[in-house]
């Protein structure tokens, strides 16, 4: 039995393609063009047959480089038969819509799960190896940047600030391994009251958060909670996240060069973004658990962050202004929902 199959015959010797039939005769492959061999007789099995994929062209490419190229795939799908009994599933898979709509399905899936998991697993694991060098520059990088544009130096007096350091020493020193230090900043034209925690382990209030406060514990309570960002690399986590295609080429080789470009990111995320609602949850545990083993209630982030909504609302009926400046700023990096509040003050 005789199969042949039309096809176009590249010789691997010259540019030039050749019309040519490729036929199969006693189980051994030849070439012919108006009546002359232009390859075999070989074995089937020395060819090189590419995958059915629709109805692209397929190749059978020869011993020294010559292939030959043809649109006939059902015909080639007869001449390996023998040979590959499965090698249409590709084809069969690609042609039934429901191997397609289920593979859809497979495919969303997979998406949603790593985005909803696997990115979040990947961003916390990267985040807490990074090395503490890196973890500097990327928070001291922040930093240069949020004072050359938002923020001004402290209008507090130095007796003040040296007494809030000392007030706030027990926390940062008992917190964890980062070590962590307090800056304060005038922020009346940008940010308004608020508080930034930065990787490197520096933690920002502006003036305006300092003067809302009625009680040191009021701050303190601030103060924990964005020990908790800190502690946990909130601020890398979120920007990694939001970087997969680096996240994942620094897992995957070790490189974290590409990891500094989070010093641009990160002013954006504390000063415009904010974080996600699970990690201000997991901030508010930590910074709770941090107060209550100074016999501090976590119900005083509550009140402050109460505070904060009230004027927010005061603000947005064109009332209640204060020197303090725009309270509402703090709210729109730190969102205090009702349960957030709810779960505060019960503690």
């Amino acid at each position: 039995m005789t199969t042949a199959i039309a096809g176009i015959w590249f010789s691997g010797a010259g540019s030039r393609p050749q019309p040519a039939t490729l036929a199969l005769a006693d189980g051994r492959v030849s070439v012919l063009a108006d009546g002359v061999v232009l390859a075999g007789p070989l074995a089937l099995t020395e060819l090189a047959v590419s995958s059915r994929l629709g109805s692209t062209p397929r190749f059978l490419r020869f011993p020294g480089g010559a292939t030959f190229e043809t649109a006939d795939n059902d015909g080639v799908d007869r001449l390996i038969a023998p040979l590959r009994p499965h090698h249409g599933l590709i084809h069969r898979l690609e042609s039934s819509l429901r191997y397609v709509l289920l593979g859809l399905v497979v495919t969303v899936a997979f998406v949603w799960g790593a985005v909803r998991y696997g990115i979040p697993a990947l961003a916390e694991v990267t985040a807490f190896s990074l090395p503490a060098s890196l973890n500097q520059q990327i928070g001291d990088g922040a930093l240069e940047l949020l004072d050359g544009e938002l923020l001004a130096p402290s209008a507090l007096a130095a007796d003040e600030q040296r007494r809030l350091r000392a007030r706030f020493a027990p926390l940062l020193a008992s917190a964890g391994p980062l070590p962590l230090q307090v800056e304060f900043r005038d922020a009346a034209r940008s940010l308004g009251a608020n508080a930034l925690a930065l990787p490197s382990g520096t933690i920002v209030f502006t003036d305006q958060l300092v003067r809302l406060a009625e009680r040191d514990e009021e701050l303190m309570a601030v103060l924990a909670h964005e020990i908790g960002h800190i502690e946990r690399r909130h601020a890398l986590r979120q920007v990694l996240q939001a970087s997969a295609l680096g996240l994942v080429v620094m897992a995957v080789t070790g490189d974290v060069s590409s990891v500094s470009s989070a010093v641009a990111a990160i002013p954006v995320l504390l000063t415009q973004l904010g974080y996600s609602r699970s990690f201000e949850y997991e901030a508010d545990r930590y910074g709770a658990a941090l107060l209550a083993s100074h016999g501090i209630g976590a119900s005083h982030l509550g009140t402050m962050l109460s505070r904060l909504e009230g004027a927010r609302d005061c603000t947005r009926h064109g009332g209640c202004r204060s020197a303090a400046g725009d309270w509402q700023d703090y709210l729109s990096t730190h969102p205090p929902t009702a349960e957030r509040l709810r779960q505060l003050n019960a503690r």
